[in-house]
């Protein structure tokens, strides 16, 4: 039976997702020039995308890649939805945009004009329906990663969040916090990082290294409207974490995660399934 065909954008233009795209010059393999965002798309529409643009072009400006050329938000995320279509996705979907810049050179550049690229793959399951079996996460502190401009966004050069992966395959743990150059745990493998004590949420600013998570975006917006109290942080340190009540992670794919065990402590998710429920009611 023949494999279902799949499709991906590359500057404007669909190709089957097996079509060889790059030569061995292309930047992006070279140096890492370039930066990304993951998105989920729900019931038609990728969620939270104007965020997810704004975050896209100002990461740009930061790594000095033109705009001139590159699609408009509507007319991005009318590619999305196109491409979502074409693949005859019809539940959930996690799209990937990738920018890189185009042209040859060394480490410095030709020119800044940027390429671009949508994938496309289905989720196993739709919205952000909370965990019930709580993460199990523990501390990495092998490779840090460092404050820079372009470290609030995400690159294609991300060898710390790399090797935190391996990290956790290897010790067969869900998640791993990271550190930044200063020693302080700053978020996970793939989501900023919240703890709650004494009914007080923290989290680590983003001047502490840390992604500028969506996510993390909405939820400052949206708890301090409820009452609860968040303080930014430059980072933590693994004796403030063990003491905390409870601990979540969150990412646009998968909403909020909350956290059963870090390291030898174990917490709660009292307080983290009523904030589910306000991240479920943005939904609508």
């Amino acid at each position: 039976m023949e494999k279902n065909k799949t499709y991906l954008v590359y500057d404007g233009l669909y190709y089957l997702t097996d079509t060889p795209l790059f030569k061995s010059d292309n930047r992006a393999f070279r140096f890492g020039d370039g930066l990304f965002e993951t998105i989920r798309y729900h019931k038609g529409r990728p969620l939270f995308f104007p965020e997810h643009y704004n975050r896209l072009i100002r990461g740009m400006a930061v790594l000095r890649l033109s705009v001139q050329g590159f699609p408009s938000r509507v007319e991005l995320e009318e590619r999305m939805v196109s491409l979502v279509n074409k693949n005859r996705f019809f539940g959930d979907v996690r799209i990937r945009v990738t920018v890189f810049r185009k042209g040859e050179g060394l480490y410095t550049p030709q020119n800044l004009q940027a390429s671009w690229i949508i994938e496309a793959s289905p989720l196993p399951f739709e919205g952000y329906p909370l965990n019930d079996k709580g993460l199990v996460i523990d501390f990495f502190s092998e490779f840090p990663k460092q404050v820079s401009p372009i470290s609030p966004f995400k690159t294609v050069a991300s060898m710390p969040y790399v090797m935190a992966g391996l990290f956790c395959k290897e010790h067969n743990i869900d998640d791993c916090l990271l550190q930044n150059g200063q020693g302080k745990y700053i978020e996970s493998v793939s989501s900023n990082l919240f703890w709650i004590k004494d009914d007080t949420f923290y989290t680590p600013g983003i001047g502490s290294g840390c992604i500028e998570g969506i996510i993390r975006q909405k939820l400052m917006e949206i708890l301090p409207q409820q009452g609860y109290k968040i303080v930014e942080l430059p980072g933590t340190t693994a004796s403030e974490l063990q003491l905390a009540d409870e601990i979540f992670l969150t990412n646009s794919i998968n909403g909020i995660r909350w956290v059963v065990g870090l390291g030898e402590t174990r917490y709660y998710g009292i307080k983290i399934r009523k904030i589910h429920k306000l991240l479920i009611s943005m939904l609508d």
